[in-house]
Order: C-alpha cells, then sequence, then structure tokens
C-alpha cells in the first residue's frame, strides 16, 4: 500500500477549483447576511428614532425673540422614551418649527440644564415643578418673562381635535403679543376663535 497517494494532475486541479467556488460562494452569502442584517438594523433605529425639536437652552432670549415676530414661544415638556410626546412631535410640532414658530423642548430631568426666563441657570425638573408641570406631554405658550399667554394643553387627545386647540393658542398668544396680522404659515380659516380656562386637557 502507497503511504503517499498522488491524484492524478485533472482531479486535483477540479477539487481545487471547486473548493475555491464553494469559498467564495460561502463568503458571499455571509456578507450578503451581515449587510442585510445591519441594513435591518439602521431601518429599526431610524423608526424608533424620536422627532428632534429644538432644544430650550435660554428661554429668555426665545421668549423675547418670539414675541419680536408677535409669537408664543412654544414649550413641550416632555420626558426621555416619551409615546405621546413623539406622537406629537411628528403630527403637530414639527410643521410648527417649519412654519416658522418658536417651538422647543424641555425634558422634565434634574440633569436637563437650561436658563429660564430671569436668565438664571435652572433644569427641567425644576421648571416642571415651578409651573405645576406633571404630565408629559404639557405645552405651554409662553410671552417675554414667562408669562403664560394662552391656555395649556396637557395630554396628547384626539389628533382632529388637538390641532384645533393649539391653532386657538397661537391666536391668543398673538393676540396677547400685540399682533396685527396673521401668524406665519397659518391661514385665518384655520384659527378657532379664542376661549376658555387657563388650562386645556388635551387628553
Amino acid at each position: 500500500m502507497y503511504r503517499n497517494q498522488i491524484l492524478p494532475e485533472s482531479t486535483a486541479s477540479v477539487w481545487t477549483k471547486s473548493a475555491l467556488r464553494l469559498q467564495a460562494h460561502v463568503r458571499a452569502w455571509l456578507w450578503t447576511g451581515l449587510i442585510a442584517m445591519g441594513l435591518s438594523f439602521t431601518l429599526a433605529g431610524l423608526s424608533r428614532a424620536d422627532t428632534p425639536l429644538p432644544p430650550a437652552r435660554d428661554l429668555q432670549s426665545s421668549a423675547v425673540q418670539a414675541a419680536s415676530r408677535h409669537q408664543p414661544l412654544v414649550v413641550m415638556f416632555s420626558y426621555p422614551g416619551c409615546t405621546y410626546c413623539e406622537r406629537l412631535r411628528k403630527s403637530t410640532y414639527q410643521w410648527l418649527v417649519k412654519d416658522g414658530y418658536a417651538v422647543q423642548q424641555v425634558e422634565m430631568e434634574p440633569d436637563y440644564r437650561l436658563l429660564g426666563f430671569d436668565g438664571k441657570p435652572t433644569t427641567g425638573k425644576a421648571l416642571a415643578r415651578k409651573y405645576g408641570v406633571q404630565l408629559a406631554p404639557t405645552v405651554l405658550f409662553f410671552g417675554p418673562g414667562g408669562r403664560e399667554v394662552a391656555d395649556r394643553l396637557a395630554g396628547a387627545g384626539q389628533p382632529d381635535f388637538y390641532q384645533a386647540f393649539v391653532d386657538r393658542a397661537l391666536k391668543e398668544g398673538a393676540a396677547l403679543l400685540g399682533a396685527n396680522k396673521e401668524a406665519p404659515g397659518r391661514s385665518q380659516s384655520s384659527l378657532t376663535p379664542s376661549g376658555g380656562g387657563r388650562s386645556k386637557a388635551a387628553a
């Protein structure tokens, strides 16, 4: 019996080529799987990502700038991971930003730092406590000095009705801030008459 069996050159060549082809197919399959997996994770992450609103950093300055355009400063009080907050950001407030309104977000957390309406450092948690905000989302409409100029909106409410509450609050705020023309991005017909108390539960 031969200790070392040598295959004919033609047979060895065929086996080598088959092995190389199999190896190439395996590599291609692995890369395709990894790419597909990475893409699925990316898309899933994007689908869960929050819709960004400008973070509140200097409320005193922002309120003065908004009032100079006869607009209230719209501030959403939110919590990280708040699904109802995200729903409102997507359905309503991101469009107000695009329409030119001053809309900002405050996270009700002790490590969220900003300047208050008095120009002094504060936190999102302290600001929420000062204004009696306990529910997320709660949206307040401010004039200079931290004065509320329209009914606040607590909760997410029904989409068909929520927009009407927002339109009314914007009109109330514009009237109190001395606007003599329509606010940008809204026609007069889209605004409902003002009225009601100083707080509206939209939930």
